[in-house]
């Protein structure tokens, strides 16, 4: 089975890319894992249901989910995550909602697309 070749880059513009609805788009990923202090890792992490943990727009703003989660007055300092400068990006896994930080150079595979620099 032959696979067809995607640019990272490509890969990072699709990924933000908010569908018609303002949702951020469902894709599957294969990542390698590595701890860049220990120089260990290498697992082949499988992701078939993940998106970009990213800000969505909601299609109806008055709907009880909106204002759930809409954002309150009160000042909250966070830390700047560096995505750009570090070359990684939080994913959101589905079903489970659960949150990982990957490295954008240890993706392998982009919507069965191999992935190349």
């Amino acid at each position: 089975m032959s696979h067809q070749n995607i640019y990272l880059q490509d890969a990072l513009k699709q990924m933000k890319t908010l569908d018609p609805e303002g949702k951020a788009p469902v894709f599957s990923i294969k990542v390698r894992t590595l701890n860049k202090y220990s120089s260990t890792g290498g697992r082949l992490l499988v992701y078939p249901t993940a998106k970009l943990v990213m800000p969505e727009k909601s299609s109806n703003p008055n709907s009880a989910q909106a204002l759930r989660y809409k954002s309150k007055n009160t000042t909250t300092t966070r830390r700047n995550p560096n995505h750009f400068e570090n070359k990684t990006r939080n994913i959101k896994i589905l079903p489970q909602n659960q949150i990982k930080k990957i490295g954008i150079r240890h993706i392998i595979e982009f919507n069965n697309q191999k992935v190349i620099y």
